[in-house]
């Protein structure tokens, strides 16, 4: 018994019209249905293991604290792909001298976070914190907070991107402390890893 040809055909549109749905939608909603869209698909790249967030250098925390504070607030050309911080110590709360606040300059390309085949923009706030195992020691702790990915452009009547909240990466922290580890000169350091 043959197929029947009408069942075929309907199997096979069916198939091809999901794209032509989702386009529908977006037109029919522009701007907010795209972005309503975005934020629903996303994805998250796995990353396993983790990079470190912890880091205990061979060097004195009086030099460590001079590092952060000249080498986070000279940015070379090559941080605004990987992140562009400027340090501000704490003195509001916590020692100025062992805590200091670290503020993205620019979004940068997420490793982790994609939307099909792009890479999302994200941004962190991150906060170090100074502790002296030793006099010779140094352990450095990052701790990120208000992690997002910028989900799409607001059209509408007030100001701002549409973001979402999304987990920290370790990526960052880590890219930080290679960073200090650089500029400490502090040999071992494992490379950073990414998602494959």
């Amino acid at each position: 018994m043959s197929p029947n040809p009408l069942i075929l055909y309907a199997a096979d549109t069916q198939e091809r019209s999901w794209p032509w749905l989702v386009l529908w939608f977006v037109l029919l909603l522009g701007a907010p249905g795209f972005i309503l869209l975005k934020g629903a698909t996303f994805s998250a790249r796995k990353l396993e293991p983790k990079n470190p967030v912890s880091y205990v250098f061979h060097a004195p925390i009086e030099r460590v604290r001079r590092t952060i504070e000249s080498s986070f607030a000279s940015a070379g050309q090559d941080d605004h792909l990987e992140g562009d911080w400027n340090p501000s110590p704490l003195s509001g709360r916590g020692s100025p001298e062992l805590e200091f606040d670290l503020h993205q300059e620019d979004l940068t390309k997420s490793d982790v976070y994609h939307w099909l085949f792009w890479p999302l923009m994200y941004k962190a706030e991150f906060g170090l914190l100074l502790a002296s195992p030793s006099e010779s020691t140094t352990q450095v702790s990052v701790q990120t907070s208000q992690s997002q990915v910028r989900i799409g452009p607001n059209i509408g009547g007030h100001g701002g991107d549409y973001y979402e909240w999304v987990a920290p990466t370790t990526i960052e922290e880590y890219r930080i402390l290679l960073k200090i580890g650089r500029a400490v000169g502090e040999p071992g350091m494992s490379a950073l890893r990414l998602p494959k």
